[in-house]
């Protein structure tokens, strides 16, 4: 396939649940929530994750630049424009942010998932963002489109038990 021209826009979003749900914390989940969408694919995905905001959205950043990477290769896409209704993660790619320092942690991640592909990260108001509509207001594809994802048949035939995931510790 060819190289996509024009940025492909994709949401993130990393929601915290501050009042403390009983049913949650006698399960043992966790009360965030890290959220990526593609809406010109159809995609959405959404995951329990434990931290503050901004390690949320961080979360939900290279969830997302993973997800590219890995299961959206062969699309080639070469430019992204990543929306988040977080100022404060949004401001961490200006300049001097702790959270980008050179040589951290997520300053790797970012070279090691971008790769050749260009990434600019804006704000988008919270009413606009692509992550918390409903999914039954999300198309699971829009009209036309093929999907590129093409499920492993060797991982739909392994017949195992998984322990319940509980969410994941940023």
């Amino acid at each position: 396939m060819e190289a996509k021209e024009r940025p492909v826009e994709c949401f993130i979003g990393g929601y915290r649940n501050d009042r403390i749900d009983p049913v949650l914390s006698q399960q043992g989940l966790c009360h965030g929530l890290v959220v990526f969408a593609i809406p010109s694919l159809g995609i959405m995905f959404k995951c329990r994750a434990e931290g503050d905001s901004v390690e949320l959205e961080f979360g939900a950043f290279f969830s997302l630049l993973k997800f590219i990477k890995t299961k959206l290769a062969e699309e080639k896409i070469a430019s992204v424009r990543v929306f988040s209704s977080n100022p404060q993660f949004v401001f961490a790619f200006t300049g001097n942010s702790r959270y980008m320092a050179p040589g951290s942690t997520r300053q790797k991640l970012l070279k090691e998932y971008a790769g050749n592909m260009q990434i600019a990260v804006g704000y988008v108001e919270p009413y606009k963002n692509k992550t918390i509509i409903s999914p039954a207001d999300y198309p699971s594809l829009p009209v036309g489109q093929k999907s590129t994802l093409i499920p492993d048949l060797n991982e739909s035939k392994k017949a195992e038990f998984r322990p319940f995931q509980r969410g994941v510790k940023l």
